[in-house]
């Protein structure tokens, strides 16, 4: 039997599995199998039906009407896909069994609610409900406007819920992407035009950012007769307090945009699907987000951040792979089983868990399940102070692990643990501060600043506090000033240094001075210190996308382009900066097709990013394909220049070379030599 692809969303459409037409003889007929494949397998009486189609007649003619337009309906199907329909001489049904429909596909993405079903329940979405079909029928408009209305409003939410996971993970143009369509769907909504002017404000896209302020003046002003909000006139403020000069016309108009962006949503889910390889020999893993029991009132950010610090101290064990935090956090609101989740995640177990409190006491449950079937491995339940919730993550690691790996001795376990801190007040504003530095905003980075102080007032002795505030000024510098490093370098060198000092197993403190140390021209210091934080943590996804550029600016491409294929991997839900610093690593080793493939998904990831884009079409043969990318690079360099922030006699192309300063002479050419040939002067 023949299968119906039938499509309600955007305009109606039917046709066999093969893809073969089918052409439904009339409207009347369009809108008798819409409505009976919405959704399929519910019998419908006869009356009904007829009353639907055929309301102002006699009942008698409307049945016999009926009757007609189902013959010919059925006549219009192949042969093979006759069965589908269920006719006898009182109902009339839809097999659900033989017919596929967007709106029941649609339906079900939906309520899974994970970020990989949600876009692909966006991409299903070609315009409102059975769009253009009016069989001119009070009842069926009726049925047809509800209908609407409910999708209307599934789709705002759903495009919401995306949007908000995009600006958690850094996703900055596809946050762009989408928030352009939500604003399409409502140009009203002040809280989507706020985003939207700070999503740009990230990629250094003053101009755009103020043309979205005004739009959004402009259409609040004529449809709703009032002003922008007090955060919006301030979010303005921001942006003119960036200018060169106080006239915002002064800005030049921003053509830059690359065609990549338009398609960035679809090529970051192509790039999931090639990152699901067969799983290896090691078991890999996901640390769901501990969720609070109702009722239960806790620091917000506690639940993500146990689930953050579980992740990590699993990641020390090079027998495990261990998902990023950051991805396996996306599914803290989904509905999705553990087999799904294990699907899309790519993994073979999930760590998941619940906290209540009770006074000063924290109880803790956790179980351990394998993805495929959804089968519990393990499961215990803890009961601790709040302060002693460290205690018991060191159990919950030697749990896991044992699971997992074997028989792990007490010293290994002990072995290259990051120190706890001494104060449970100074945890929490860090987990606060880790949080804020995940948004993608100037104010949450000054934000997530003032929290890694307060956490150091409480424990001066606390090394993750100082690697969030080197994190931050790496940030600030990377995403918001767009100038070297050099003006932040010793502080950074300084934090990091001290860092280390304090812990010398906390690797990611070891990884940002390895970063520093890059930029101060350490190379042979920079390589001892990214090389002992893999040794460290060879699951840190952080970790790996700093050491994936940074080893290849230092001479090691090769050792890169390891360490961003395995961050790649191990965040399939990530900030754009990943796709920035891995697809350097590719460039830097010649892989130019893989190079390009990483950086479609985040096209403006940093100022530099569009010049590599560039140079690596250039090397390919194709220097007009990365034309745009370059006029947005010169964008950013007359930006700076006006502002002041560089010296008036340094070029683009010497600025470029002081972004990324590579150790290797060829490598530092080959660099230089398709900036040339993409146009760069």
């Amino acid at each position: 039997m023949t299968r119906l692809h039938v499509s309600l969303l955007g305009e109606f459409a039917c046709q066999t599995a093969e893809g073969e037409p089918v052409a439904v003889p009339t409207r009347k007929a369009a809108a008798l199998l819409a409505y009976l494949a919405a959704p399929p397998g519910r019998p419908h009486s006869r009356s009904k039906l007829a009353g639907l189609l055929w309301d102002a007649m006699p009942e008698s003619r409307a049945r016999a009407n009926l009757r007609k337009t189902l013959s010919r309906l059925q006549s219009a199907l192949p042969p093979s896909a006759r069965e589908c329909l269920t006719l006898d001489g009182q109902a009339v049904g839809l097999k659900a069994c033989t017919t596929w429909v967007d709106l029941d596909t649609f339906e079900r993405l939906l309520a899974d609610g994970t970020p990989e079903t949600l876009e692909r329940a966006l991409a299903l979405y070609r315009g409102p409900f059975l769009e253009g079909l009016d069989p001119g029928e009070e009842p069926f408009e009726a049925w047809l406007m509800e209908r609407r209305s409910w999708l209307d409003e599934a789709l705002a939410q759903l495009m919401h819920r995306l949007l908000d996971h995009y600006v958690l993970t850094g996703a900055i143009d596809a946050g762009i992407q989408l928030a352009l369509r939500l604003l399409d769907h409502d140009p009203l909504d002040e809280g989507v035009q706020r985003t939207l002017i700070r999503l740009y404000l990230y990629q250094d896209r003053i101009g755009a950012a103020l043309t979205q302020y005004r739009r959004c003046r402009e259409r609040l002003a004529d449809e709703l007769g009032v002003a922008p909000a007090p955060e919006t006139e301030q979010l303005k403020a921001e942006l003119l307090a960036l200018l060169p000069d106080d006239d915002s016309r002064s800005v030049p108009r921003e053509s830059d945009d690359p065609p990549e962006s338009r398609r960035v949503i679809a090529t970051a889910a192509a790039a999931r699907e090639r990152g699901r390889r067969p799983a290896s020999e090691r078991p890999s893993l996901a640390v769901l987000a501990f969720l609070p029991c109702e009722g239960t009132r806790l620091p917000p950010a506690l639940g993500d951040g146990m689930a953050e610090d579980l992740a990590t101290e699993l990641g020390r064990f090079g027998e495990l792979e261990v998902i990023a935090p950051t991805s396996a956090l996306a599914y803290r609101h989904s509905q999705a089983s553990p087999e799904q989740i294990g699907r899309e995640l790519g993994v073979e177990y999930l760590l998941e868990g619940r906290l209540q409190q009770r006074g000063q006491r924290l109880a803790i449950t956790a179980r351990l399940v394998a993805t495929p079937h959804s089968r519990q491995v393990w499961a215990e339940r803890f009961d601790c102070r709040l302060d002693g919730l460290f205690d018991v993550q060191a159990e919950l690691v030697r749990h896991i692990v044992g699971c997992l790996v074997g028989q792990i001795t007490e010293d290994r376990l002990a072995q290259s643990r990051r120190r706890p801190p001494r104060d449970w007040q100074a945890y929490d504003l860090w987990l606060r501060g880790r949080h804020a530095l995940r948004r993608a905003d100037l104010t949450a980075i000054h934000e997530a600043r003032r929290h890694f102080q307060q956490a150091l007032a409480k424990d001066p002795q606390f090394a993750r506090a100082y690697v969030g505030l080197a994190l931050a000024h790496l940030n600030e510098w990377a995403c918001h000033s767009w100038h070297h490093w050099v003006f932040l370098q010793q502080e950074a060198l300084a934090l990091c240094r001290k860092a280390v000092a304090l812990d010398d197993n906390d690797h990611r403190a070891h990884c940002m001075l390895g970063v520093a140390e890059l930029y101060d021209g350490q190379y042979a210091a920079a390589e001892r210190e990214l090389s002992l934080a893999l040794a460290l943590n060879p699951n840190d996804s952080e970790v790996l996308a700093h050491a994936s550029f940074a080893l290849a600016l230092i001479g090691h491409p090769e050792r890169g382009v390891a360490a961003a294929r395995q961050a790649l991997r191990l965040a399939p839900y990530r900030p754009e900066w990943y796709a920035g610093m891995a697809g350097i690593a590719f460039f830097s080793a010649h892989l130019y097709d893989e190079a390009i493939d990483t950086l479609a998904c985040a096209p403006q990831a940093f100022c530099n990013t569009p010049a590599f884009i560039a140079a690596t079409y250039a090397h390919m043969g194709h220097p007009q394909r990365g034309a745009s990318h370059r006029d947005t690079v010169y964008r950013h360099y007359r930006y700076q220049l006006a502002r002041g922030t560089f010296p008036k006699h340094i070029s683009c192309l010497d600025w470029l070379a002081a972004l990324d300063p590579y150790r290797r002479p060829a490598d530092a050419e080959h660099y230089l030599e398709g900036l040339r040939k993409a146009g760069f002067e």
